[in-house]
């Protein structure tokens, strides 16, 4: 049974590794045809999608892809401030792009 039509075939295949770790019997389908989109319809027909073998996972396996597809948490999407030197960074940033410290050293 189809359970998650991904963005990308990389998408698809992370996923369902994640899934393979936690025990859950899947499979990418369909990534041959990403290739041919633009000659065939931009539809979830021509995107990669995950395949199910066992119907009794799929409460466990829904449960993961809810949380694989969760945004991240506000904290790690909030700006931060350098404690070196005091310029405001966003979240997206290891690195003080003023003064290039890490904001955990």
């Amino acid at each position: 049974m189809k359970i998650f039509i991904a963005a990308n075939p990389t998408d698809a295949h992370l996923l369902c590794e994640l899934l393979k770790q936690a025990g859950i019997i899947c499979d990418v389908r369909g990534e041959g045809l990403f290739g041919l989109r633009g000659e065939l319809p931009l539809n979830d027909d021509t995107a990669p999608y995950i395949w199910l073998f066992h119907p009794e996972q799929l409460a466990q396996a829904q449960a993961l892809i809810e949380e694989y597809t969760r945004p991240a948490a506000d904290s790690k999407t909030a700006a931060w401030r350098c404690h070196y030197c005091g310029e405001m960074n966003d979240a997206q940033f290891a690195l003080c792009w003023q003064c290039g410290k890490a904001d955990q050293e």
